[in-house]
């Protein structure tokens, strides 16, 4: 699991390097990647988990990118788009398509929808943290309309 984490993390620095984020903040999305990879591979472990690990993952990238971003003073989305990158199904969407080119319909569809509930599982992760955490976190910014 360390191992994993840590590829995680430097799956995330990598991705980072590419938006050319700031050093002080790859650090930080970094260890966010990790500690999202942690507890998405820990919810794997259950039996019968299904795409609950990247639901998991994505809840914690979101949550953990709401208070970096708010101690940072940084946009949410620096700290999130290198994160959730190691989530992305990119492999079983390139499966799903060598499936239907070798006339495989349904290991294809199957791939192919894996692919999609996984997606719509990352972006109902991300989008549930927010929800939930940045009116705790940032009461002020609902409550003020002056701006």
């Amino acid at each position: 699991m360390i191992r994993e984490a840590v590829f995680a993390a430097l799956t995330t620095i990598a991705f980072g390097l590419l938006y050319q984020v700031r050093t002080s903040i790859l650090w930080i999305a970094g260890g966010i990647g990790a500690l999202a990879w942690m507890a998405s591979f820990t919810v794997n472990l259950m039996p019968g988990a299904g795409l609950l690990g990247d639901f998991v993952g994505a809840f914690v990238v979101g949550a953990l990118a709401e208070v970096a971003a708010l101690w940072k003073k940084q946009p949410v989305t620096i700290f999130v788009v290198p994160a959730i990158i190691s989530y992305v199904p990119g492999y079983l969407v390139y499966e799903s398509m060598v499936a239907f080119l070798k006339n495989h319909f349904n290991q294809g569809m199957h791939f192919g929808m894996t692919a999609v509930f996984s997606a719509a599982s990352l972006s109902l992760g991300l989008a549930l943290a927010t929800a939930l955490l940045r009116p705790l976190l940032r009461p002020h910014h609902i409550l003020n309309t002056d701006s």
